[in-house]
């Protein structure tokens, strides 16, 4: 018959566990509502040289670029257009609203 002291402790990687399926969740939400929702704006993760290029060959605006990111209204380029030229993540640029000014 176990008794108390047979017990083995609690796992501490459960915790982690959840973090990881937070952190998953909030990344293919947020991939998610670009494709849903046509954004004004949009944060593309990925090269930026193809990035660019794929933005201003459809008429978009670049807003800013970095190494690994690129800022911009993407004209007629839709998110399934830009996920075809390298994107690794698209997310829309949350506008003003809800009490920001």
């Amino acid at each position: 018959m176990p008794t108390t002291t047979d017990q083995r402790p609690p796992s501490r990687a459960l915790p982690w566990r959840g973090l990881v399926a937070v952190a998953f969740a909030w990344f293919a939400g947020m991939a998610a509502m670009a494709v849903v929702v046509r954004p004004d704006a949009v944060v593309v993760f990925g090269p930026a040289d193809r990035m660019i290029s794929a933005i201003t060959a459809s008429d978009g605006a670049l807003l800013d670029a970095g190494r690994f990111h690129v800022a911009a209204r993407p004209g007629a380029a839709t998110v399934g257009g830009l996920y075809a030229a390298g994107a690794w993540l698209v997310w829309p640029i949350i506008g003003k609203g809800c009490g920001r000014g």
